[in-house]
């Protein structure tokens, strides 16, 4: 088999795996609501209109390695987002996150709500990396933890927040022919996961 030939059979698989572990997560969560570790008293889906979503964070203690955060989750927020009835704009200028640290996020006041930006939007959601890898043995696996926050800048509070874990693997020569794809499964489907424990917003 040629290079080239090699190459497109390596991602042909690692595309139907991709899709596989997000199939199952989407599908098993597709009905009910998860319990989120967090959600504010007064929450009202009704009330949400447009949700703006920033940057995805990376708060992974070793970043030696470089991940296309906003382009791996952001497709599966949208998606994940639209099927619970929210409409989302997206934002990718990485100044908009960057500034938020692991402390800031541990009880979030409402100065630090008032900073979020972009300044006129009322809802903000933030999606933080906590950690993910991929091994190998015979076959490969990913794990990813993945944090969600969800603020009002109206009244200046954080409204809902949730942590999940995404785990993908696949056995044998196949999986250990797709490795690199691993650990970005692992982080889309723990996006889904964290995004399942936001409450449907009827029509």
């Amino acid at each position: 088999m040629s290079v080239l030939k090699r190459e497109v059979s390596v991602r042909r698989l690692a595309g139907q795996l991709v899709l596989c572990c997000i199939s199952v997560s989407f599908f098993s969560g597709c009905v009910m609501t998860k319990l989120a570790d967090y959600m504010h008293e007064d929450f009202d889906a009704q009330s949400i209109e447009t949700v703006h979503v920033l940057p995805v964070l990376d708060h992974r203690i070793d970043q030696s390695k470089s991940l296309k955060l906003d382009k791996w989750v952001h497709p599966v927020v949208e998606r994940s987002l639209k099927q619970r009835g929210y409409s989302s704009s997206f934002h990718t200028d990485p100044a908009l996150a960057a500034w938020i640290s692991r402390d800031m996020l541990e009880s979030p006041n409402s100065e630090f709500v008032a900073r979020l930006q972009p300044q006129a939007a009322k809802w903000i959601l933030l999606l933080v990396l906590e950690d993910s890898q991929s091994k190998m043995s015979f076959g490969s696996t990913g794990t990813a933890e993945m944090s969600g926050y969800g603020f009002n800048k109206e009244t200046g509070e954080m409204v809902w927040r949730d942590k999940e874990v995404g785990k993908c693997g696949q056995g044998g020569l196949a999986g250990m022919m797709v490795k690199g794809f691993m650990e970005r499964s692992a982080i889309e489907m723990a996006t889904t996961e964290v995004l399942q424990t936001i409450p449907v917003r009827e029509e």
